[in-house]
This record gives C-alpha cells, sequence and structure tokens, in this order.
C-alpha cells in the first residue's frame, strides 16, 4: 500500500476511484494529495483522458494532474469476473467515485443501495452532466457543452459578440472541488453518525454554483449595462499587458496619481462610482492611452508606489517564474516517468515538504494492478489466469 506519512487528513481512508475523464478523476486526486489510498480503475485500453492533447506512454498533462497519487488497476469491466472483483473492492471502500451516466453503474451492479446493504459506511459520490434524472439526464455532460449551457461562453463574447469558450477546463475543475468538499462533509458526518450516504453531484449545479454571483446579478439587474469596476480590463503596454481595476474610491485615486491624472481626482465625472460607471469608456480609453506609452515593467513599478490593483499578464511559464509563486512554493518539482521532473501544482493549504513527501507519480495504465489483487486475496497463479483470459491488464 502507498505510503502517505502521518498527520494527513485521510490517511488510512481507502478510496475506490471508478471514474474516467476529468471531474472524478480529479475529486478522487485531492482525496489522494490528502492521504487516501485511492485505486483507481480503468478499462485496458485507459481512462480516455490519458491522451487528452499531447501524451506519452498514455500519460496526458490532465492524466497527470488527475491521478497523481493514485495506484491504477485495469480490468474489464464487461467480463462478469471482473465485476465480482469490483464488488470485492467496493465493499472494503469507505469511498467509490462514480461518473457513469445514470443507469450504467446499476446495470454493472454497483449501486448504491446494493453496496450500502452490505457497506453501510460507504459514502458514495456519483458526478453527473445534468443530475440523475429529467429530460436531459441522459446526455453526456462534457466541458464545452456546460459551458455552452451555463453561460460561460456567453460570459466570455469577445468585442465582436461572438461566445468563447474559456480554453481550460472550468466546469469539470468546478465539479471536482465540489464534489471533493461534498465528501469531506459526509465523511465528518459519518463521523458523528456511523452511516455514509449517497452523494450525488453534478456539473450542471457545479456551474451555476460557481457563477452564482453573475447568474445573480443578471436576475436583479437585467437591464443593467454598468461596469463592474471602472477602469477594469487588460490594457496594452508598450511591450505587453496588463490588468488595472479600481474597486473603490481609495483603489481609483491609486490608479489616479499612478497615471498623472491627478486633476481628475476633484472631477465630478470620476468622484463616485456611479458616476465613473456612467462615464467609463472615457476612463478606459484615457488609462488605455497613457499605458501604451511605457513598458510593463515601468508601469508596475508607478502602480505598486501607489498601491493600486494591477498585474502583469502571465503566460503559464511566466507564472511558474514569478518570484511570488517561487517563493511560495506552487509547484512541486515532481518526479513523472517518463518525463522526469515537472511542475505539478501543490494542493492548497498543505506544504510544499509534505506534499513533494507524500504524492507518488500517476501511474501507467494497469501499473498496480498485481499489487492490488494480491492484496484482495488472489494469488499469483489466479492473477496470471485473469491476464491471460483478458480481464485484467497486469
Amino acid at each position: 500500500m502507498t505510503s502517505h506519512g502521518a498527520g494527513l487528513p485521510y490517511e488510512g481512508l481507502r478510496v475506490l476511484d471508478l471514474s474516467q475523464g476529468i471531474a472524478g478523476p480529479y475529486c478522487a486526486a485531492l482525496l489522494a494529495q490528502q492521504g487516501a489510498d485511492v485505486v483507481k480503475v480503468e478499462p485496458p485500453s485507459g481512462d480516455w483522458s490519458r491522451t487528452i492533447a499531447s501524451a506519452r506512454e498514455g500519460l496526458s498533462a490532465h492524466a497527470i494532474t488527475c491521478n497523481a497519487g493514485k495506484r491504477s488497476i485495469a480490468l474489464d469491466a464487461s467480463k462478469p469476473r471482473a465485476r465480482e472483483l469490483l464488488l470485492r473492492l467496493a465493499r472494503q471502500a469507505d469511498v467509490l467515485v462514480q461518473n457513469y451516466r445514470p443507469g450504467a453503474i446499476e446495470r454493472m451492479g454497483l449501486a448504491y443501495e446494493t453496496l450500502a446493504g452490505e457497506n453501510p459506511r460507504l459514502v458514495y459520490l456519483s458526478i453527473t452532466g445534468f443530475g440523475p434524472d429529467g429530460p436531459e439526464a441522459h446526455k453526456a455532460g462534457s466541458d464545452s457543452v456546460l459551458q455552452a449551457l451555463t453561460g460561460i461562453a456567453y460570459a466570455n463574447r469577445g468585442a465582436d459578440g461572438v461566445p468563447r469558450r474559456v480554453p481550460f477546463v472550468l466546469p469539470d475543475t468546478a465539479t471536482a472541488l465540489y464534489a471533493a468538499q461534498a465528501l469531506g462533509a459526509a465523511l465528518y458526518a459519518r463521523e458523528r453518525h456511523g452511516k455514509g450516504c449517497h452523494l450525488r453531484v453534478s456539473l450542471l449545479e457545479a456551474c451555476a454554483s460557481f457563477l452564482g454571483g453573475s447568474i445573480l446579478e443578471a436576475a436583479l439587474f437585467p437591464d443593467a449595462k454598468v461596469a463592474l469596476t471602472v477602469p477594469s480590463g487588460v490594457f496594452r503596454t508598450s511591450d505587453g499587458w496588463l490588468t488595472l481595476v479600481a474597486v473603490n474610491d481609495a483603489s481609483f485615486a491609486a490608479v489616479l496619481r499612478a497615471l498623472g491624472l491627478d486633476a481628475w481626482l476633484s472631477d465630478p465625472r470620476f468622484t463616485t462610482m456611479e458616476a465613473r460607471q456612467r462615464n467609463a469608456a472615457a476612463v478606459n480609453d484615457e488609462v488605455a492611452r497613457r499605458l501604451a506609452t511605457d513598458t510593463t515593467e515601468r508601469w508596475g513599478e508607478r502602480l505598486a508606489a501607489h498601491d493600486a490593483l494591477f498585474a502583469p499578464v502571465l503566460d503559464y511559464g511566466g507564472l511558474r517564474s514569478w518570484p511570488q509563486a517561487l517563493h511560495a512554493g506552487v509547484f512541486l518539482d515532481f518526479p513523472q516517468p517518463p518525463y522526469g521532473r515537472v511542475p505539478l501544482p501543490r494542493l492548497p493549504g498543505f506544504s510544499r515538504e509534505s506534499s513533494e513527501k507524500n504524492i507518488s507519480p500517476a501511474p501507467r495504465i494497469g501499473e498496480h494492478t498485481t499489487e492490488v489483487l494480491l492484496e484482495l486475496g488472489l494469488d499469483s497463479s489466479q492473477i496470471a489466469a485473469l491476464a491471460a483470459a483478458g480481464t485484467i491488464r497486469a
């Protein structure tokens, strides 16, 4: 069994991860990084996230992020013997994570009601696109579909008014975070009351919750077209880009002083947020004109001197080398075959030293099949026979 060291909150917790993709696997990875022994079950061909975008030897960047710290067992769940093994693993689990479409897990004989009858302390998490029932329940819920349906693409319209997908997996990641929080609460309740439960988390609900403030704003003030803050946006400098906002009178004054617009401090067009919202175009145009006259570094020095709210626009490499990110140890120098050392973000709230010590590399397909089945009580000859029959990949 993988050793996670002392002091981690989920040490000793047994998690059976039947999910694929990102939302379920990343949720289970968060448990693994907090000490849980997570056994990931995948088909012999591997979780489909292993081939998202670029990959080497069945390990894409997303597969690493979503599976670091786990053990992998590969089996063909269409075979009765494989389903028997899954049932045995589920009987021993504290937590089960699955993201099959509604009805599929029941056909496999792994419904919550079936497992809870034998293991009443089981906390069972079902992640779906749209919930367990309803007119859209049986549709697949992908990242791009949820971004379109929940207003994310609409909110990300360009200057041409065309809705655009945010170019990262926001719905899946948000769902994983909400699901991990729900699991933590359910495990706490289990310690108090002695019983597990069936949690249901959908990408639809997670996106709605994640966007709660924006959705409520649109419901309360449907005709309002005022800027959230003024100035606000990403502005071009002479050699790059810089984001600049002012959330109150004091931060607006800081921006004016840094940009040499002190005369505006007493201008009635800009003395209150309401006035600035009415004159947002004039403010943003002048801010854009001034910022374009000098470099990002020079403007950053002036804005920092006045404690304005700003930041240079960095790419991912720039973030990794940003002095504050380096100082805070945001990224682990993580050993991940076949790549060598990779910059894996550590789990917030846990020290870099703890993370480096306790997180194992993301596994290859079926890397721990033999190990897990030996722990389950099978012997070497039985495992060899299962492999020869194509039931497992070991």
